[in-house]
C-alpha cells in the first residue's frame, strides 16, 4: 500500500479532512487516459450499461434524483488496461475546515460506519477523528470489508459490532448506547445467547478483537469469474501471522475510544506495517 502524500499534508495544515473514507482516496489515473477520446474509453471498456429510473408513482424523477443509472466498471478491467497508477491521492475536502476556526452550525458528514465516537455522540470532530477513520480505511482497504459493516443501515447495529471488537463504551456514552441492555451487560461482555433470544434479538452479539478480524481475511473470499488484473489479491489469500501482528498494533492504536489516546499521524506513517 502507497501511503499517499496528500494525507499527511491534510494532517498538517491546521485542517483534518473529516471524511476520510475508502470512498475519498483514489488512484491516479495513467497519463495518457486523460487524453483519450470517448470512442477509445467504450473501445476498452465496453459501452456504458444504462437503465432509466423509475419512480413508485411513475412520474419523472425530481432535480435532485439522476433520471438514469450506469453501471460501475469491473475493477479488472481498469487493472488490465493499466488506466490506473500504483499512487494515490485524496478527494473531497468539503467536511474540512481550520480546527482554530471551526464553523458554528458543523454537522458530521462521514457515513457512519467510519465515525468516531466523539462525532457520533458529541458532533465534534478533529485531526483524532481522522486517525479513527483513516483506521477504518486501512481495514477495508487490506481485507476488502469493513471493519464495522452496515448491513442494516442501523446506527444501533453498528455500535453493537464497535462494543463486540472493542469493548465498552467509557461514560457517558455508554449511557447513550439506551439499547445496549439488548446485548450486553453493563461490563461491555455480550450476555449468553439464551438471554439475548428472550429479549428478541435478531442478531446476537459475541466478543471479537481486531486481531480476530483480521484473520478472517481471506477466509470466505468469493472465487472471480476471470483473472482479476496485477492490481487484485487472488482471492482466499490469508494474512502471515508478522502481518496481522503489526497491522492488530497499529489499528488498535489508532481505534481508541478517547481521542486524546490515539496514535499521532506522524506516528501512524513510521509504523512498521508499511514496511512489510
Amino acid at each position: 500500500m502507497v501511503f499517499p502524500s496528500s494525507l499527511v499534508i491534510s494532517f498538517t495544515d491546521k485542517r483534518p479532512h473529516l471524511d476520510l473514507t475508502t470512498s475519498n482516496i483514489l488512484f491516479r489515473l495513467s497519463p495518457h487516459v486523460s487524453k483519450w477520446s470517448d470512442a477509445e474509453v467504450y473501445s476498452c471498456l465496453g459501452n456504458p450499461e444504462r437503465e432509466n429510473v423509475i419512480t413508485r408513482d411513475g412520474n419523472p424523477p425530481g432535480p435532485h434524483a439522476p433520471a438514469m443509472l450506469v453501471a460501475p466498471i469491473q475493477n479488472h478491467k481498469l487493472s488490465h488496461a493499466s488506466l490506473l497508477q500504483e499512487t494515490t491521492i485524496i478527494n473531497d475536502f468539503g467536511q474540512s475546515y481550520v480546527v482554530a476556526c471551526p464553523p458554528p452550525s458543523y454537522e458530521p458528514g462521514t457515513v457512519l460506519n467510519y465515525q468516531s465516537p466523539e462525532t457520533r455522540f458529541e458532533g465534534r470532530a478533529g485531526f483524532e477523528a481522522d486517525i479513527w477513520t483513516l483506521g477504518c480505511a486501512i481495514f477495508e482497504i487490506r481485507a476488502g470489508f469493513a471493519l464495522f459493516e452496515s448491513f442494516t443501515g442501523s446506527d444501533v447495529d453498528l455500535l453493537k459490532q464497535t462494543v463486540e471488537v472493542l469493548g465498552r463504551l467509557p461514560d457517558p456514552w455508554w449511557g447513550a448506547f439506551e439499547q445496549r441492555a439488548l446485548w450486553f451487560g453493563e461490563d461491555g461482555q455480550p450476555k449468553s445467547e439464551q438471554d439475548q433470544e428472550r429479549a428478541g434479538v435478531l442478531l446476537k452479539a459475541y466478543t471479537t478483537s481486531i486481531r480476530a478480524k483480521l484473520l478472517e481475511i481471506g477466509e470466505q473470499d468469493d472465487l472471480p469469474s476471470e483473472d482479476e488484473g496485477p492490481m487484485i489479491e487472488h482471492p482466499r489469500v490469508r494474512l502471515p501471522e508478522k502481518e496481522v501482528d503489526l497491522l492488530a498494533d497499529l489499528l488498535q492504536k489508532m481505534l481508541k475510544y478517547i481521542p486524546q489516546e490515539r496514535i499521532r499521524i506522524q506516528d501512524v506513517i513510521r509504523h512498521p506495517w508499511f514496511a512489510l
